[in-house]
């Protein structure tokens, strides 16, 4: 998502060749609103954009699904940096080459797979433990 037309242009392009369907938005508005109906698995977001701001859309859209990585392109990052709002991967603009936002995108699928596969450990870790535990006498 980003309020610039060519910046939605160029991602649209250089993601669907490289086989990702796409998605765009003007806004945050209409970025919830599109998610809402069409549930994605990664988020590309400006930071700065009308109506909501990028950061706000994200906690919105984390609130809705809670584990989808997120790509945050901007050029200026600052205020991501301070926000307790996390995300997979930061993209700078303007973008270095097509091929960084390739990267990005796959960078932010790498780690959501890592994250995931990590809980899982973990919630495996604590069934085996509990099971492990003695019972308690009275």
């Amino acid at each position: 998502m980003d309020d610039e037309a060519d910046v939605r242009l160029l991602v649209l392009v250089v993601l669907s060749r490289a086989g990702y369907e796409v998605l765009l938005a003007e806004d945050g508005v209409e970025a919830l609103e599109t998610l809402k109906a069409n549930p994605v698995d990664l988020l590309l977001i400006d930071k700065n954009l009308p109506r909501m701001s990028g950061l706000a859309f994200l906690q919105e859209a984390r609130r809705l699904f809670p584990d989808i990585p997120a790509v945050i392109i901007t050029a200026s990052p600052e205020a991501f940096f301070s926000s307790q709002e996390k995300f997979e991967v930061y993209l700078p603009k303007p973008f270095r080459n097509l091929k960084a936002l390739e990267q990005a995108v796959r960078d932010a699928f790498e780690i959501s797979h890592v994250a995931q596969e990590r809980r899982e450990l973990q919630r495996k870790l604590a069934e085996v433990v509990a099971h492990l535990k003695p019972a308690k006498s009275s």
